[in-house]
């Protein structure tokens, strides 16, 4: 079996050397060809041993992480990234939005592992535009948006659009102003995090919509009406609590 080829980029020797430990005690199959204290370093390191795939702080001095592949033509751009942060749970809910993987610090080994399983379907393209997304979102200014992988295409949706979100089994549907309906090969439960990323409430077991998209609340029959004529249930024991968001 091939070897995968990385490279780790922090500014703290520590966790380098830490992240370094778990890999070679526990994945025989991954090579780090060296260690870069900051994004020039990284940029060289790349050049130079050409990895396959680089562990990347993000608050680094002088560059931040999200930085590096602005010294790439997206293009040539051969290497997958895993970030590893000691973010808080606001900015972790941006790489939940973009669907990019990342690693807590300090790492865990079952959080490496998971990570590492994730790199078996190559798709550099759509990777990128999900490192695009995901600085996108970690910048007040900007509109947030979120990753939407279907079976046969990636979407960049922003939250804005999204009217509700509908469990269908073991699929979610997203209905959106731009794109559709998009069916998500994962569970509404997978999606919670939204109430946290914006204007997002859980009505029912089935569904979570988008506060912003309700053009009207039948309290008497517990039904939604939002802003496309759709409806959507609304739990008894939510209807209070969905009130009170909504005239907060």
């Amino acid at each position: 079996m091939q070897k995968t080829k990385a490279i780790i980029v922090d500014d703290e020797p520590n966790a380098r050397m830490a992240l370094r430990g778990l890999l070679e005690e526990n994945f025989p199959d991954v090579e780090v060809l060296t260690e870069c204290k900051d994004v020039p370093d990284a940029v060289k390191a790349i050049h130079k041993f050409k990895p396959t795939l680089v562990f990347l702080d993000i608050d680094m001095p002088g560059y931040s992480g999200f930085e590096l592949l602005e010294f790439f033509d997206e293009k040539h751009i051969a290497f997958k990234i895993i970030f590893v942060t000691a973010y808080s749970d606001y900015s972790l809910r941006a790489f939940e939005t973009s669907a990019v993987d990342y690693i807590l610090k300090p790492v865990r080994l079952d959080h490496l592992s998971r990570a590492l399983k994730k790199l078996a379907v190559p798709d550099q393209v759509n990777e990128n535009r999900q490192y695009q997304v995901l600085k996108e979102n970690f910048s007040p200014q900007s509109e947030k948006k979120i990753v939407l992988q279907t079976a046969e295409t990636i979407f960049v949706v922003r939250l804005d659009d999204i009217l509700y979100l509908q469990a269908e089994g073991s699929y979610t549907r997203f209905h959106t102003t731009s794109h559709g309906v998009l069916t998500i090969t994962k569970k509404l439960i997978d999606f919670e995090y939204l109430e946290q990323s914006g204007p997002f409430f859980r009505t029912h077991r089935s569904y979570i919509v988008n506060l912003n998209q309700i053009k009207k609340v039948d309290k008497k029959d517990f039904l939604l009406v939002m802003n496309n004529d759709a409806e959507v249930y609304l739990a008894q024991d939510k209807k209070n609590q969905l009130l009170e968001k909504i005239i907060q």
